[in-house]
């Protein structure tokens, strides 16, 4: 997996998760194939940090199907592409809805994991996205 930009810096890859256990997993994994996670637990922390980290691409832990919390995955993903018009943003849920999928791609989301896939197949997502976002 080729995890490293041509000036030898590894990809930035940030995750926004408020599952730990989850997160630290995606994390670790990340770092073990060559990239540079940056892990956060909240929007806030994310929206704050995104600026200065400057992140090839960003995973979204969709935490909660209620709908207000559908509401605030709008408006981060909306912040996201305004502060990084060009990252692709992957989303990530323990369960799919048709509600909440059609929310975050009409927000800007490019793709869509549920967790129970492996990390291989979330870096297969993850290649393919920072593919495109670089052409």
């Amino acid at each position: 997996m080729m995890a490293r930009r041509q000036n030898g810096e590894r990809t930035r890859v940030m995750i926004v998760e408020q599952d730990l256990d989850f997160g630290l997993k995606l994390a670790d994994w990340l770092a073990s194939h060559g990239y540079q996670p940056v892990f956060v637990r909240t929007v806030d922390a994310a929206i704050h940090e995104l600026s200065g980290v400057r992140p090839r691409a960003i995973f979204i832990g969709l935490g909660c199907s209620e709908p207000a919390a559908r509401i605030d995955i709008a408006e981060v993903l909306l912040m996201i592409q305004t502060i990084c018009p060009r990252v692709p943003a992957i989303t990530i849920s323990g369960q799919t809805n048709k509600d909440q999928t059609q929310v975050v791609f009409r927000q800007g989301a490019r793709r869509f994991v549920v967790k129970s896939v492996e990390f291989s197949q979330i870096a297969d997502v993850l290649l393919s996205e920072l593919s495109v976002a670089t052409v």
